[in-house]
């Protein structure tokens, strides 16, 4: 179990609503991301809290069950499964401000932890540069103490895309030729609302624009081991 700043992770979670548009409350990210909500508004508040009653009362869909399926059906879901993911943007948006504001204006009797337990858990989208048997040992070590699998990058960039959308966060390599399609699968995780991590080797060249992206310099493996188990657990 790691121990994270439940407004960091809050965040995370408000970031990646975006990435939700277009799926519904059956897909296994949705599953994934309502589940690890739930569960930090739980630890960072309390379960009678307003903020997590707000967000389990979301039903995502208007009518459930297979017996009633038809394109009318799925219309009305569709738009509650828009409006709920709205919806619980400000439930996330009101659970930080108070965060945020049990810190800064009530600091002496601060009611709200300043960090929560979390499992990561899940899959973590690894990208197409990253191929030397000896970095793939490196990442897979430092990943599976926090419950994370890999992903190689493969296939066809859909395929990529699926993968990506499915992973909790991406890492990706900047010290391989392939940079092109590597800051390929950059954009689309920022733009599926990823947590990116960027590794490169001390001697890289690192495009300007990534610089303002979290980075992972390193010397040898066993400096990225060290260095990935502080940034993620």
């Amino acid at each position: 179990m790691a121990e994270k700043d439940p407004i960091d992770l809050l965040r995370e979670q408000l970031n990646k609503v975006e990435g939700l548009s277009g799926l519904h409350p059956g897909h296994e990210t949705f599953k994934q991301w309502y589940g690890d909500t739930q569960t930090i508004l739980e630890k960072a508040f309390s379960s009678k809290s307003i903020h997590y009653q707000s967000f389990v009362a979301l039903r995502f869909r208007e009518i459930a069950g297979k017996a009633f399926a038809s394109p009318e059906i799925d219309k009305i879901n569709a738009n509650r499964y828009k409006k709920d993911l709205e919806n619980s943007k400000n439930v996330l948006q009101g659970s930080i401000k108070e965060l945020t504001l049990d810190r800064t204006l009530f600091n002496k009797i601060q009611t709200t932890p300043k960090t929560v337990e979390v499992s990561l858990k899940g899959e973590c989208f690894i990208s197409m540069g990253a191929q030397e048997p000896e970095l793939i040992q490196a990442l897979k070590t430092s990943l599976e103490r926090d419950g994370l699998s890999l992903v190689r990058s493969a296939g066809s960039l859909r395929d990529r895309i699926e993968q990506i959308r499915r992973a909790r966060l991406g890492i990706f390599d900047l010290s391989v030729p392939e940079m092109a399609e590597v800051l390929l699968e950059i954009g689309i995780a920022l733009g599926l609302g990823k947590e990116v991590i960027l590794i490169h080797k001390k001697s890289a060249s690192v495009p300007e624009i990534a610089k303002e992206l979290t980075r992972i310099e390193y010397e040898s493996f066993s400096d990225l081991i060290e260095k990935l188990v502080k940034k993620i657990g």
